[in-house]
């Protein structure tokens, strides 16, 4: 896992604290930006777009690492520029940068941009930082809407954003029109808001620079979150020999009327390793797979999935209460989710409309699918301040809330956006408890391995299904 902030405003004092100073953060911060792009672009021309603040200059300074390898180009696109962006600017002009104003290619910005980035070009984006708030002036906005264009429409440009893409604020929410990177190269420590579902078009790829400190002492002493990594996966394991199928649990799915999504669930917990599963049912259900039982109660149950396929019915909870378990789907619309939130031995996976239904049952008031989608950190951290129970709250980059403490997946893919996936995850969600996990660590591996299996996929993304997933389960 990696340590996440909602901002490095406090870190890079501790920094500063320590001895170094903002022009040294600075300089690191150049340095890191400059190795990325020799690392990477093989061509001539490097065009950096400065603002007026911290971000401008770290841009100016990589400019000015750069020029002597390559023909380096700085825009200025403000007038008024902080002391250490005045500072930057004036040793990157004796160390010979080419310097422009933005206000003197006003007038042709599209055309000037369009011919400018023909080829293979290197854009540095330090217009905006961290610090930007609210809508991009309209020149700006201008400028910025020309960038985009050309680089969707010529592979050969690498797109860099200094710390985040200008138009992205601190908590990840893109301005109309943001500049859209290839990669991102934050500073320091990762920002949460880089991982915001409405962030995820604009940043590209994350590389997280150093600013001469290591990460330990960086970081230190200061609450965090935390980006997951594949290395944070803990599939189920059958080294040992003497066992029977009792040892792996027995993981129960409860069904209405609906079966489809109760029977996905259901073979996902069996490829993820349930010793036995079986299906609870209001009537009997036809087909059913051989590997599969059909039960009248949740006797014998090592652990229970409810709400996929629910439909109208609903089961005694007070039996299902008693045992780990997995909330999803149809239960979100009944007031009886709450006794499972109370419950910390449940995972909860909504989804963003899910997720609304659910925050109105629990008291936090009414909102919209966009509110939950805009506010999804602050929201899943207050669920899990007010609730013992795991959430695991879906979305582009999944989140996973418990005890305050937020852990991101960001590691998923357009693949994965098929009806029956959600119903996939419970199930191995369902099977790692079963085996006896604890509702964190299933959750933080079932997610994992959701992406992992989406990326092992060789199809086309559009054609990803449920049944491939839990194929996909298999080669994990």
């Amino acid at each position: 896992m990696k340590k996440v902030f909602t901002s490095t405003g406090e870190l890079d004092k501790r920094a500063v604290s320590l001895g170094l100073s903002e022009l040294v953060l600075q300089e690191n911060a150049s340095a890191a930006v400059a190795k990325v792009v020799k690392e990477r672009y093989k061509g001539a021309l490097v065009l950096g777009f400065c603002g007026g603040g911290n971000n401008g200059a770290d841009a100016l300074a990589a400019l000015r690492r750069l020029s002597g390898e390559y023909e380096c180009v700085a825009v200025l696109v403000s007038d008024k520029l902080n002391n250490n962006a005045t500072t930057q600017l004036k040793i990157a002009k004796s160390a010979g940068l080419k310097v422009i104003k933005a206000n003197e290619i006003d007038e042709n910005t599209a055309s000037w941009i369009s011919e400018a980035l023909k080829g293979s070009v290197c854009v540095i984006d330090g217009i905006f930082g961290a610090g930007f708030k609210g809508e991009l002036r309209e020149k700006i906005a201008t400028l910025i809407a020309s960038l985009n264009e050309a680089i969707s429409a010529n592979p050969l440009v690498l797109a860099l954003s200094v710390d985040m893409p200008s138009g992205l604020d601190i908590a990840g929410i893109p301005s109309p029109l943001a500049f859209r990177a290839n990669t991102t190269i934050t500073m320091g420590a990762a920002k949460l808001g880089l991982f915001h579902d409405l962030a995820k078009d604009y940043v590209g790829e994350l590389i997280c620079a150093d600013l001469g400190l290591c990460e330990g002492l960086y970081t230190s002493g200061f609450s965090s979150d935390f980006l997951l990594e594949m290395s944070d996966m803990r599939l189920p394991s059958r080294n040992t020999q003497n066992v029977n199928k009792g040892d792996f649990g027995h993981a129960f799915v409860a069904c209405g009327d609906m079966s489809g999504a109760a029977r996905l669930c259901a073979l996902s917990a069996l490829n993820m390793g349930a010793g036995r599963v079986s299906i609870v049912a209001k009537k009997k259900l036809k087909d059913l797979e051989p590997e599969i039982m059909l039960k009248r109660n949740f006797s014998g149950a090592s652990a229970v999935a409810i709400g996929m396929g629910l439909g109208g019915e609903l089961y005694d909870i007070d039996e299902i209460l008693a045992l780990p378990c997995v909330v999803d789907a149809d239960m979100f619309y009944h007031p009886s989710v709450l006794s499972f939130c109370a419950k910390a031995g449940a995972v909860l996976t909504p989804h963003p409309k899910e997720f609304a239904s659910l925050l109105a049952f629990a008291g936090f008031g009414e909102f919209s699918v966009n509110e939950v989608v805009l506010n999804r950190f602050a929201l899943a951290r207050a669920f899990s301040q007010k609730f013992p129970a795991t959430l695991v709250l879906k979305g582009a980059n999944t989140i996973i809330a418990n005890a305050s403490r937020l852990y991101i997946n960001c590691l998923g893919s357009a693949k994965l956006a098929k009806g029956g996936s959600g119903d996939v995850l419970s199930g191995m969600i369902l099977a790692l408890l079963a085996q006896g996990y604890d509702p964190l660590l299933a959750s933080i591996t079932a997610t994992l391995a959701q992406a992992k299996i989406a990326a092992n996929y060789s199809g086309s993304a559009f054609s990803y299904t449920p049944k491939d997933m839990i194929k996909g389960i298999k080669c994990l």
